[in-house]
């Protein structure tokens, strides 16, 4: 009796081909691309799923890769800044390895822009995003191009605040949710860096986190601020007066926040228990804050029929990792925090 030979599987569509290669990730995308020839040119156009893209003056890291570019100066010299020589060498960050470095006949601006094109094509999707710097080509790109990245989140420095506006035009902002700005006033000179804090997409972003290393009162900036979930970072927790705390309280007050907006004060250096120990303020009610580790019960102030300000202070969850810091919430009038209730999701 002969054995029935099994039917042969279906090959796969087009369309469910590209559904398959854009789930895998960028490691195994180039390994499909050495691996099947045949499927070089479909995987090339695709767009890519990222965990974490970095761009630095001379680098461009991609998850676990990371691309050091520099002008050749061996073949020009070295005040010579149009060599159309450039030097390439790739590092690889789990085994600290580095390729050799090979010459390209190009440009610096465009060898990183290969790079660049290589793997944020539009529609590709990263978690998170560093801008440390921003290149010239992007600046010179036009908007229409047709390049949109959908990033979750995004870290930058105030010091690219006037290419901020060149670097959004090409991110899908109905899927940013969070975003993390370094405010390093030993590297503001003139103040300008604070201007990011007045741009519509930051001001009103879903979650803002700002590190922060200034001795100047920043007040004026942050009682504008109308984020879900503000986290504030300072390196010198000193340089965030007491009074600066009352007149950011007294202005979330008055400005009719939503139920569910959240504010985190926290320094590794200093802690804020001395500050939340100076508030001072009439009609307020104690509140236990359950499911968090305070230092005392909470300071509870009443704002209208239906929302309550609540203070405290002790280990809160921001990110992965627990801080002593101070927080500030608008809960619904009358509840009390019950056991078991998550933080939002934070990153420091």
């Amino acid at each position: 009796m002969e054995v029935p030979i099994p039917a042969r599987s279906k090959p796969l569509s087009y369309d469910a081909l590209k559904s398959v290669i854009k789930s895998m990730s960028v490691e195994k995308r180039q390994e499909l691309h050495t691996d099947f020839p045949s499927l070089r040119a479909v995987n090339s156009v695709l767009p890519y799923t990222i965990k974490e893209v970095r761009i630095m003056p001379n680098s461009l890291r991609i998850n676990r890769k990371l691309w050091v570019i520099n002008k050749n100066r061996e073949r020009s010299n070295s005040d010579d800044e149009d060599s159309n020589e450039t030097t390439i060498s790739i590092v690889d960050l789990d085994t600290n390895k580095r390729t050799p470095y090979f010459t390209v006949n190009k440009f610096l601006d465009e060898a990183f822009e290969k790079c660049f094109n290589a793997y944020l094509k539009n529609g590709s999707t990263i978690q998170d995003f560093d801008l440390y710097n921003f290149p010239n080509f992007l600046c010179e790109r036009d908007g229409s191009v047709g390049l949109k990245l959908n990033i979750s989140k995004l870290r930058m420095e105030g010091k690219i605040v006037d290419k901020f506006d060149s670097f959004i035009r090409f991110v899908n902002l109905d899927n940013l949710e969070h975003i993390h700005l370094i405010l390093d006033d030993r590297l503001n000179e003139h103040g300008e860096w604070f201007g990011m804090l007045e741009k519509p997409l930051i001001t009103n972003c879903k979650n803002l986190d700002l590190s922060v290393h200034s001795p100047v009162s920043l007040i004026n900036y942050y009682t504008g601020l109308r984020n879900q979930t503000l986290v504030l970072y300072y390196h010198n927790i000193r340089n965030f007066p007491a009074n600066d705390l009352h007149i950011l309280i007294e202005n979330w007050k008055t400005t009719n926040r939503p139920i569910g907006t959240s504010f985190y004060l926290y320094s590794l250096y200093n802690d804020t228990i001395n500050i939340f120990n100076s508030l001072e303020f009439e009609d307020t009610f104690p509140v236990e804050v359950r499911g968090d580790t305070t230092d005392k019960p909470g300071i509870g102030i009443h704002l209208d029929d239906y929302r309550d300000l609540i203070l405290c202070h002790g280990r809160h969850l921001i990110g992965s990792c627990s801080f002593p810091s101070l927080k500030m919430e608008v809960i619904a009038s009358g509840l009390q925090r019950k056991n078991g209730d998550s933080e939002p999701d934070v990153s420091a």
